[in-house]
C-alpha cells in the first residue's frame, strides 16, 4: 500500500511539474514579447523623429524662398 502511495505522489508531482513548467514558460514568453514590442516601438519612434527632423531641416531652411516655391510648384 505504501509503495502505491509513493508512486501516486510521484505521478502527481510529475504532472504538476509539467503543468507548472508550461504556465511559467507561457508567462515568460508573454513578458519577453512585450519587451520586444516596446523596444521595436521605441526604435520606430526614433526613426520617425529623425526623418521628420531631416525633412524640416531640408524643407524649411533650404535655400532661397523663391527657389523653394518653384521646386514645390510641381508637387501640387
Amino acid at each position: 500500500m505504501a509503495e502505491l502511495l509513493i508512486w501516486l505522489v510521484a505521478a502527481i508531482g510529475a504532472v504538476g511539474g509539467v503543468v507548472l513548467g508550461r504556465v511559467w514558460g507561457r508567462t515568460e514568453g508573454k513578458r519577453e514579447g512585450k519587451r520586444e514590442a516596446e523596444r521595436d516601438a521605441m526604435e520606430n519612434k526614433n526613426l520617425r523623429v529623425e526623418r521628420g527632423r531631416g525633412a524640416v531641416r531640408d524643407g524649411r531652411g533650404a535655400g532661397n524662398p523663391a527657389d523653394r516655391l518653384r521646386r514645390n510648384d510641381g508637387r501640387w
